[in-house]
């Protein structure tokens, strides 16, 4: 089974839209398109919420459309990764792993998990710079 990010390798290569091999900044077109690919998805996930916001019903259409939505999104941000030459899979562990040690943090009135005293941040430099060594 392909991870996320095999799966948005799979979809640029039959868009043409090659990626580099290790970690680099991209060209400014790149740049562009990207942005504007992330802030109209980030639009569409906005309008989905306050679709859903402004029901008061519990409605499975707009659960499927929210999560359309929201799934675009973190199609086009692995994509805006990938375009980097960085493995999102790879980055995303080691925030995941950096998040798990909110499990005993404190709680704001609103439910959001904070980070504990000891709180260690994602070394998302580490993980890049073993993607550059990587051949």
């Amino acid at each position: 089974m392909l991870t996320n990010a095999q799966k948005i390798r799979e979809f640029h290569a039959a868009m043409g839209r090659p990626h580099p091999d290790a970690p680099q900044m991209p060209d400014t077109n790149t740049l562009r398109l990207r942005r504007t690919l992330v802030s109209e998805e980030y639009q569409e996930v906005m309008a989905a919420f306050e679709t859903v916001l402004a029901q008061e019903t519990n409605d499975s259409a707009e659960l499927i459309d929210l999560i359309h939505e929201l799934t675009d999104l973190l199609y086009v941000t692995y994509g805006a990764i990938t375009a980097c030459g960085v493995d999102p899979d790879a980055v995303f562990a080691e925030v995941h792993r950096a998040n798990m040690q909110k499990a005993n943090g404190p709680r704001r009135a609103d439910g959001k998990v904070m980070k504990p005293p000891d709180f260690q941040s994602a070394d998302v430099a580490a993980v890049i710079a073993a993607q550059q060594k990587s051949p």
